[in-house]
């Protein structure tokens, strides 16, 4: 492993999973100064020495409704979510290609791009489901969202209207944790980000055959479908 990369995994079914080594998926976030171009850099080159395969994914349109949550007019925030966006692809672009990846394009993805893919879609309706019918998860979402557009707004407090408007973004992250297998069509996946979710989310993630673990700040979802560690470990 890289030496500027600490990998600690929390259970041993995520440790099992870590070493199958299957299949990656780097979560890259454009509103993050965690992400620097050498810390992209990185990450991609760690994945591709680690893992048979690699994927790259970068939010959607839903990063530029976190900017207009926190009061960014529509124009600045769609030209603010593109470029930073754009900066995030380029590192990985590079990185993929050093690691043998002659079409890095076929790894990089956008949530956008992703519900043209049946899984994802079904995915993400569930985790709409569960928020509307689960108070603990739908608190855990709500708590992350008020964290991100405080954030973005430069720590006023946001209201529960802004709330409303930015929540998605979290919603169409969920089922990279839950069901990335299925999304990408591996036995397994380990979504590597940056930050733990809240109790009631990782609860949930659990529910859904989800272990963690980190890698240097960043936080490793290793999902497992039934029928695989997963299952072997209940």
């Amino acid at each position: 492993m890289s030496s500027d990369l600490l990998a600690r995994h929390c259970t041993p079914r995520c440790t099992q999973l870590v070493e199958r080594a299957e299949h990656a998926l780097l979560g890259l976030s454009p509103l993050n100064g965690y992400y620097s171009t050498r810390t992209r850099e990185t990450l991609v080159d760690w994945a591709c020495t680690h893992f048979k395969t690699v994927d790259v994914v970068v939010p959607g349109y839903e990063a530029a409704h976190t900017l207009t949550a926190a009061g960014v007019e529509v124009p600045e925030a769609v030209h603010r979510t593109r470029r930073a966006l754009n900066r995030l692809r380029v590192p990985a672009r590079r990185a993929l290609p050093r690691a043998g990846y002659r079409h890095s394009e076929q790894h990089m993805h956008t949530w956008t791009q992703l519900a043209n893919r049946a899984p994802y879609t079904a995915s993400r309706m569930r985790a709409e489901t569960a928020y509307r019918n689960a108070p603990a998860l739908r608190r855990a979402v709500r708590q992350t969202t008020r964290c991100t557009v405080q954030h973005a707004a430069g720590g006023q407090e946001p209201t529960e209207q802004q709330i409303d408007q930015a929540m998605d973004y979290v919603l169409a992250e969920l089922p990279l944790v839950t069901d990335a297998p299925a999304v990408f069509n591996t036995n397994s996946s380990v979504f590597v980000y940056h930050f733990t979710l809240p109790t009631a989310l990782i609860e949930r993630c659990s529910h859904e055959h989800v272990i963690f673990g980190r890698v240097n700040g960043s936080l490793c979802w290793c999902a497992a479908p039934c029928g695989t560690v997963a299952n072997q470990e209940r």
